[in-house]
């Protein structure tokens, strides 16, 4: 046999099938582009740090036109703090969710007082957040129920209950919540109506708490939007494929409710690991780490399955957070984008992000994701 003239054979196939099937990536990485620039690509920032104006500045560059706000309770100062970050990003495009807080909502003072009246926690609920409403509507109209409501407040969740049906949530926490959430939704959409402004209620879930819907929405609860946290791993199923959520994956399960989603916190699951009740090596949190690879690329795999599936409507995703906390304990210290609270040290997952939201990016920067395989290309463009 001819040794020599077979692999002359086999590279020149080689060579021709890498040259039809090239086309053929390139093609589905701008598909995926395409996909991408239908949704809103942001991030959590809390306040907005000490310099919006230069915050805001890098998230314009990122092209990330949304963010995630805390907009706690009507003391002054917060208040003053909150609209001056806010007026900053809506006068750069970029869109705002403002989670409101009131007596009742997850870890706050009253979130346990399982004696009150309900007609009392409805009115109460109802008052401050019109307050903090009116303060704000100008400036934006996606307005969240409180934070993980069914991880901040105690006993919501019967005994022995996953969370996925609606009387795993009729406890006595269960109902107090019901009753707060429906007077803070009823408050936003008053405020609505009477403004002729288009704002919406975002109520938030986690885990496969969709029980949590269905329950608020038997009491009466309004909302517009779903929103929902998740921190997928690479090694788990697709978001509307993996069967611990129930059929459909996550994604699949809150899709009846036929609302729109915002996955308003997202990152890398990898980044628990090592932490307690979390097995495995620690996330290092620097590149070149096996476990921080492994989440950059987990990371990619999932938002191109979310933007794969057609079994919800997915409107937005924001990462969680902006930058590092180096003052909290781990995993809390070290979910941001940047390393720092200035912004001057990114991380491969900004740089991801920025690739899905079509932003800017340095030819060093694409280098980094391209080496790993990872991010995706922007749409081409084409001559009038």
């Amino acid at each position: 046999m001819n040794f020599d003239l077979l692999f002359s054979k086999l590279n020149s196939t080689a060579r021709r099938l890498r040259t039809l099937l090239f086309p053929v990536v390139i093609v589905l990485l701008h598909l995926a582009a395409a996909s991408a620039d239908a949704l809103d690509w942001g991030v959590n920032i809390h306040d907005g740090g000490s310099d919006p104006q230069a915050m805001a500045g890098r998230l314009a560059e990122r092209n990330l036109k949304s963010v995630r706000m805390d907009l706690f309770r009507n003391d002054p100062a917060r208040l003053a703090t909150f609209r001056r970050a806010a007026a900053v990003f809506k006068a750069r495009g970029i869109k705002i969710q403002a989670v409101i807080y009131t007596d009742f909502t997850a870890r706050q003072r009253r979130n346990q007082d399982l004696a009150a009246d309900l007609a009392e926690v409805e009115q109460t609920a109802y008052q401050q957040t019109k307050s903090q409403v009116e303060a704000t509507k100008d400036l934006l109209h996606d307005y969240e129920l409180g934070n993980e409501t069914t991880l901040g407040t105690p006993h919501i969740l019967a005994d022995g209950a996953t969370g996925q049906k609606a009387t795993d949530f009729d406890t006595p926490s269960g109902r107090l919540q019901a009753a707060a959430l429906r007077g803070m939704s009823k408050a936003i959409h008053d405020v609505g109506n009477s403004s002729k402004l288009p704002l919406r209620v975002i109520l938030g879930t986690v885990n496969r708490h969709w029980g949590f819907l269905a329950y608020m929405q038997q009491q009466g609860v309004l909302f517009d939007v779903i929103g929902y946290h998740i921190y997928p791993q690479e090694q788990q199923a697709p978001l509307d494929q993996d069967p611990w959520f129930g059929p459909g994956g996550a994604l699949g399960q809150l899709a009846p409710f036929k609302k729109p989603i915002t996955i308003n916190e997202f990152n890398a699951g990898e980044i628990y690991a090592g932490t307690p009740g979390h097995q495995g090596a620690d996330y290092l949190n620097r590149a070149g780490d096996p476990v921080t690879e492994k989440g950059y690329k987990g990371l990619d795999k999932h938002l191109k399955e979310i933007l794969r599936q057609s079994a919800a409507k997915v409107e937005s995703i924001l990462f969680y957070e902006v930058a590092d906390e180096p003052s909290k304990k781990p995993p809390e210290n070290r979910f941001g984008l940047y390393y720092d609270t200035g912004l001057q040290q990114p991380k491969i997952s900004l740089l991801l992000a920025t690739s899905y939201a079509g932003g800017t990016l340095s030819p060093a920067e694409r280098q980094e994701l391209t080496s790993r395989g990872i991010g995706i290309l922007p749409a081409p463009s084409f001559p009038r």
